[in-house]
């Protein structure tokens, strides 16, 4: 009988194939959760839902988590997807990117990582203030291909929003005020929790 590991041997199933296929034989979904769970149970790194330090923290147990919440009908996809977070109802792909102040003292600016995105149709950009308080003061919705600062925001690394009333009244489009408010409400019941 040829066994996993022999078909790996031969050449005819990759390393990564079968290291996923010992993970779902000890009952992990896969190599990912196995390795994860080795990580944590030494204590290596600790889970992003507990590190409010970790981008991940911010990017994916609070924004991708709260706006499968706000937006009706949407899809989400698995963390890490390439390109985009949600599917909407009308089938479009966006991304998700939520920063905090880039300089707690000043707060002035906050710097989204575009990273220059062709894969998505729209860019969700939630601003907070900081990681401890994490209050929501803006959502923007914008189009991957909108000119934005003379370029398409999807050709941009990263795209960087200065905290004055002239710059934030150019956003002012994009703005989703009604989001904000349901997105304030959820991060209340977040500090509750």
């Amino acid at each position: 009988m040829v066994t996993m590991y022999d078909k790996m041997i031969l050449g005819e199933i990759t390393t990564t194939e079968y290291n996923d296929y010992m993970a779902k034989k000890r009952g992990f979904s896969g190599v990912n959760e196995y390795n994860n769970y080795l990580r944590h149970e030494k204590g290596v790194c600790t889970p992003h839902n507990k590190n409010k330090d970790c981008a991940q923290y911010l990017g994916i147990y609070i924004a991708e988590r709260i706006l499968s919440n706000i937006f009706e009908d949407v899809i989400r996809m698995a963390i890490n997807n390439k390109g985009y977070d949600f599917i909407c109802k009308k089938g479009y792909k966006i991304d998700v990117k939520s920063v905090c102040f880039s300089n707690k003292e000043i707060k002035d600016n906050w710097h989204f990582t575009i990273a220059g995105n062709k894969f998505t149709d729209y860019f969700l950009l939630l601003a907070f203030d900081n990681r401890k308080d994490l209050n929501p003061l803006h959502i923007w919705l914008i189009k991957g291909d909108e000119i934005i600062n003379r370029g398409k925001l999807s050709d941009k690394q990263t795209f960087k929003v200065q905290n004055n009333i002239h710059l934030l009244s150019k956003l002012k489009k994009y703005e989703q005020t009604n989001k904000l408010d349901k997105l304030k409400e959820c991060c209340n019941t977040l500090r509750i929790l």
